[in-house]
């Protein structure tokens, strides 16, 4: 099984679980046409996000960064390599799971893997600030 590895909005880190776990693995940032279409993101969040992917990709041999529809980059990049499998970080999100599914869908094994937690939190998450008052202490100890 050749595996390609998924890095997401929500795993924007070297030290990414599905990262560590394959370290010879190609990987893949892709920013979601439709999504940044449908969703007012600022202009200093996605630079944050760009450089974010761009240093977690740093030092593999085969990556990919692009824009597009986020489940057909995937699988033209998989089937590009050879790949036959997509390992990716667990994150709260629901569109989250619609694209594992969607990536199995297309003929691909996904293998997720455990996010670490920063806080034993989970509770339901409005706005960073309440959130925040609630962990503060547990994160800063």
């Amino acid at each position: 099984m050749s595996v390609l590895v998924w890095l997401h909005g929500g795993s924007l880190s070297r030290t990414d679980p599905a990262m560590e776990a394959n370290p010879d693995a190609p990987a893949i940032f892709v920013f979601d046409r439709p999504f940044l279409q449908t969703n007012s993101i600022a202009f200093a969040r996605l630079q944050f996000m760009f450089e974010g992917a761009i240093s977690a990709l740093r030092g593999r041999s085969q990556t990919r960064a692009c824009v597009g529809v986020q489940v057909e980059e995937i699988v033209k990049y998989a089937k590009e390599l050879g790949c036959t499998a997509v390992h990716a970080t667990q994150v709260y999100s629901p569109e989250l799971e619609q694209t594992f599914n969607a990536l199995e869908d297309a003929g691909l094994e996904v293998v997720v893997y455990a996010a670490d937690r920063l806080t034993s939190y989970s509770g339901t998450v409005k706005r960073f600030s309440g959130f925040w008052r609630k962990v503060e202490r547990e994160v800063l100890g």
